[in-house]
């Protein structure tokens, strides 16, 4: 088997390499409907320093977020790019005239494709994400629960996660490998000294 990070990254820009070769996608950065260039697909400011995420790219969704920040008279600029920077610049002052909590109030329960954007702290509380059980507390630490979820065979977390500073842990050597960056032989017999002492599950890499 042949295996690398970069045919994984490469196949995740397969449909942007699809709508490049359609026409549908310029080829240079913050011009396109996913990269930032987009006025309805994007984040902004609001006036005590937060952000509200907006991801209106169907029309319907369109429609409701531009009802909701009362711009019907920019609408028409969603299919013209050559207005995205006015609609742009509209949007953003709009959101500047109130505050997260106020625009997540305004959008809550609308198909206007529009959320607030939440720090790693406030995210655990969200109503949606505690509702699923999407964080979970073990050793004191709240981190991501367990996932996909089986309904025959639950999962738990077993483990707290590692303190800062704390190296990586391994299960013992990578067989297989070959090249310059493969273990060497010194490196192979120390994790073999490393077991011995501490088991094969706490053999440690420097």
């Amino acid at each position: 088997m042949d295996a690398a990070i970069v045919d994984g990254a490469s196949h995740l820009s397969a449909m942007i390499h699809g709508m490049l070769a359609a026409g549908g996608w310029q080829d240079r950065r913050g011009a396109n409907l996913l990269d930032g260039g987009c006025p309805f697909y994007g984040t902004y400011e609001t006036s005590d320093g937060g952000h509200m995420a907006v991801g209106a790219l169907e029309q319907q969704f369109y429609d409701e977020f531009i009802a909701l920040l009362d711009l019907t008279e920019a609408a028409p600029a969603r299919k013209d790019l050559a207005r995205w920077g006015d609609l742009r610049e509209a949007v953003a002052a709009r959101f500047k005239e109130r505050t997260r909590e106020e625009w997540t109030a305004v959008f809550e329960g609308s198909d206007a494709c529009v959320a607030p954007v939440l720090s790693l702290r406030e995210a655990p509380t969200h109503p949606h994400l505690a509702a699923r059980g999407t964080f979970t507390d073990h050793g004191g630490i709240t981190q991501p629960a367990p996932a996909p979820r089986f309904s025959a065979t639950p999962t738990r977390v077993r483990t707290r996660s590692r303190a800062a500073g704390c190296r990586h842990h391994r299960r013992g050597p990578r067989l297989g490998r070959t090249g310059p960056h493969a273990p060497d032989d010194a490196m192979m017999t120390a994790n073999r000294q490393g077991q011995a002492r501490t088991g094969p599950q706490e053999a440690t890499y420097r």
